[in-house]
């Protein structure tokens, strides 16, 4: 087998299996470009999840016609010269094959007027074709700045396309592409759109409470309201940023940002330093949400690691280690008491006083969730009649995920066994039994709407396909369906389509309560001279809330029990602390009975 020299193209395509793997790789190399290019606008457009079209477009100070082909060759770029250079990286590419690795997979499209280019003058657009890659350069009527169109990813290559995953998750990696170099450039505006739709909008920030802003709409508005600021220096290094408080913490690495000289990275480093500092403050399992900027001379970090650019390389890796570990730490112990890891096993052992039978244990007991699985606001823990404030206990700040401002409004609770909501009170503990409230104030709204015949709906996202075949319904019991408030639809005749149900209906299967009482009802026809009538279906349905309660604790029970006085309900009791394992474990014994 004889050594021969690699076509252009062939080339290209091997480099891009390292740079593009996905079409937010390619999002990402081109946002990089930009900010890079001087910015302050970019626009992001893409089609079906990147793979047909992904288009940026930016005003930066452009290229010049004479460097349009070169712009498109491997190893070409105008950010290093010398190897001097990459001891001292200040962009954030440099590497100078994206574009050529891009354009090798994908129909790629590169035009742009120089800003030092006349007004009256003509942009330039510049393409890059056969196995050669010869660069074929027309006129392009445009503004200042550059756009670069890629179609079509991965259409010479179809091997690679069977790798892409559905559109929606390839649109969900471009966002978070977009969301990291936004958090990385706060003085560059963006807009995303997915299908000829704007899909997101990132206003440039000039100050700092527009920073915050910005920090809020891209992550999460309930972790700034949670999030403790920090800002430490020491030598030549500097670290600053958002970290969430340890009553705030969440399941999954979504919401963990790290940014080394405004380059988004994933360093083991960093992460187990800021790990190592919340260890003892956080139930297991859980993990911190966190913005930080760690700010070095380019000369201490080697950016030049891997061809995405992801990894970094410290000079002195445990110098930086300790720094961000002990500043974490100090900013997390400068907020007062916590509860440390030996009281949540505590209140875990109440949490395991009482399980339903057959009820799998989770061990998302801590708080409920909101968005990315990140727990819900926090408000101080002082009520609007106190005279004066006071340090929170470390218990306290365990309930602090609500905090009570009055009447009517969720305190400081904990999710248990999921179905009893807990906070402290005086003394005690204030238990709300959140199931059988729900289930009662639930009934009782049914029976109103159902009694003016005024039932409000909501449209399911993808219709629920029933496994019941469709002889079994008669048009009076779709007709009686219908007047409680769910759309049924026929569509095969085994199969039969829910499209509607009572938007006061929440927190349950709601496939399989419809699904089952169907059937239920189906069977009793069958068995019966006439239809189960219209007030027998409504009595089916409101026992079937309760065999179908399904606790979801991504849900916040916020919006659900503030407008209601749940605290003078008979389902709300006062319950001393050291009982409250037995209480629960009384409770279950006469549930259990009474079943």
């Amino acid at each position: 087998m004889h050594i021969k020299k690699l076509s252009p193209l062939l080339a290209n395509q091997i480099a891009a299996g390292e740079v593009v793997e996905r079409p937010s790789s390619v999002v990402k190399e081109l946002l990089e470009n930009a900010v890079d290019a001087g910015a302050t606008r970019i626009q992001l457009d893409v089609e079906r999840g990147g793979t047909r079209l992904i288009r940026i477009t930016d005003d930066g100070h452009g290229i010049e016609r004479e460097e349009l082909g070169l712009a498109l060759a491997r190893h070409a770029t105008s950010k290093i010269e010398r190897t001097e250079d990459l001891k001292a990286i200040h962009t954030l590419g440099f590497r100078g094959e994206a574009l050529a690795s891009i354009s090798s997979v994908a129909r790629l499209t590169l035009s742009s007027k120089a800003s030092t280019a006349s007004d009256n003058s003509t942009g330039w657009s510049a393409i890059a074709q056969g196995q050669d890659m010869a660069v074929d350069i027309q006129p392009r009527p445009m503004p200042v700045g550059t756009i670069v169109e890629v179609r079509d990813l991965f259409f010479n290559t179809p091997a690679r396309q069977k790798f892409l995953r559905a559109e929606r998750t390839e649109y969900v990696h471009i966002e978070e592409t977009m969301k990291r170099v936004a958090l990385a450039s706060p003085q560059v505006a963006f807009t995303l759109k997915h299908n000829g739709k704007v899909t997101k909008r990132i206003p440039a920030a000039q100050s700092e409470e527009q920073q915050k802003q910005r920090i809020g709409s891209i992550v999460s508005n309930n972790f700034l309201s949670q999030s403790l600021v920090l800002d430490a220096s020491i030598d030549h290094l500097r670290l600053w940023g958002w970290l969430s408080h340890p009553d705030f913490h969440q399941n999954s690495n979504m919401s963990q940002y790290v940014f080394v000289n405004g380059r988004a990275v994933r360093d083991r480093t960093l992460n187990h330093a800021i790990r190592q500092a919340y260890q003892d403050l956080l139930p297991t399992g859980r993990v911190p949400a966190y913005v930080l900027y760690l700010e070095l001379d380019a000369e201490k970090v080697d950016v030049n690691v891997h061809p995405t650019k992801h990894e970094v390389r410290f000079s002195d890796a445990r110098q930086v280690h300790d720094f961000i570990s002990r500043a974490v730490s100090d900013c997390l112990l400068s907020q007062g008491e916590v509860l440390h890891a030996e009281d949540l096993r505590r209140v875990e052992e109440v949490h395991r006083a009482y399980i339903p039978q057959n009820h799998e244990l989770k061990d998302e007991y801590y708080h409920p969730r909101l968005e990315a699985g990140v727990s819900v606001e926090q408000e101080p823990m002082v009520r609007p009649d106190d005279n004066k404030s006071r340090q929170l206990t470390g218990k306290e700040r365990h309930f602090q995920s609500y905090a009570p401002k009055g009447a009517g409004q969720v305190g400081n609770f904990i999710l248990v066994a999921d179905r009893f909501l807990i906070q402290p009170k005086d003394k005690g503990l204030q238990v709300l039994d959140v199931r059988g409230f729900w289930l009662d104030y639930t009934a009782q709204l049914l029976h109103k709407e159902w009694q003016s015949c005024d039932v409000k709906q909501r449209p399911l996202l993808i219709p629920e396909r029933l496994g019941i075949p469709a002889d079994t319904l008669s048009d009076e019991s779709i007709s009686n369906w219908a007047k409680l408030g769910f759309d049924l639809n026929v569509t095969g005749p085994q199969s039969v389509a829910l499209r509607k149900v009572p938007a006061s209906i929440l927190h349950v299967d709601i496939k399989q309560l419809t699904q089952n009482v169907l059937y239920e009802t189906a069977q009793a026809d069958t068995h019966e001279t006439a239809v189960v009538s219209l007030e027998q279906l409504k009595t089916r349905l409101i026992k079937a809330l309760d065999d179908y309660w399904q606790v979801d604790t991504k849900q916040s029970w916020t919006d659900f029990l503030t407008p209601h006085n749940w605290q003078q309900s008979p389902y709300c009791q006062f319950v001393l602390a050291e009982e409250l394992a037995g209480w629960l474990a009384l409770k279950q014994k006469s549930e259990s009975q009474a079943g």
